[in-house]
């Protein structure tokens, strides 16, 4: 009997080790002044030292629709790839890609065809990371979109200020941790996403 409940509890250890955590998934509506436009799906998976993150998002109004889906891969908290699509219809045959990928001690970098490279470091934070945990003393993060390192500034309260290359500030707000609201300054004005789940 005893050799039974060692052999159940040897089995139901491997079964609970060899599955993945849970996936952290988080909601968001995408708002232009009080109306609603569009949502995001950010969803992150851990699996050991492996972490695979997912945003999903869809901006629709009458005058623009825009799809971006962006997927990283993270093993021993440095990332390995990044692949960013974004399409302005439901037709995936304008979709721009940008795509970064580790090789060696460097990234090659393809935004839209154009190639480049980051030499001698390793990416530990990217804009996706944002929406998963506070960057707190982090003053640097990496654009999977634009394939380039933005700084990252503290204001202090939970709220961080990201430059982006033309000038504009997004603004990502937390509370207790979790991402509540980004402020985006967008070509179609001033967007917020919003956490809703």
């Amino acid at each position: 009997m005893n050799r039974l409940i060692r052999l159940c509890f040897i089995i139901g250890s491997c079964l609970v080790a060899s599955n993945p955590l849970q996936a952290q998934v988080h909601t968001f509506e995408i708002r232009l002044g009080s109306h609603p436009v569009g949502t995001v799906e950010a969803r992150c998976n851990i699996n050991g030292a492996a972490r695979h993150m997912e945003i999903k998002s869809s901006l629709e109004t009458r005058f623009v629709s825009k799809f971006t889906d962006i997927s990283c891969d993270y093993n021993n908290n440095v990332l390995v790839q990044s692949r960013v699509t974004r399409s302005s219809g439901k037709n995936s045959d304008d979709a721009k890609a940008t795509i970064t990928r580790r090789e060696g001690a460097r990234y090659l970098i393809n935004v839209e065809g154009e190639q480049s490279a980051l030499n001698n470091t390793e990416i530990l934070h990217s804009v996706s990371d944002l929406y998963f945990a506070e960057p707190k003393q982090i003053n640097r993060i990496y654009s999977e979109t634009l394939g380039k390192f933005l700084v990252l500034k503290s204001l202090g309260n939970g709220e961080y200020e990201l430059t982006l290359p033309d000038g504009k500030k997004n603004f990502y707000r937390y509370q207790k941790g979790t991402l509540k609201e980004v402020e985006v300054n967008h070509t179609l004005g001033k967007a917020f996403i919003v956490r809703t789940g």
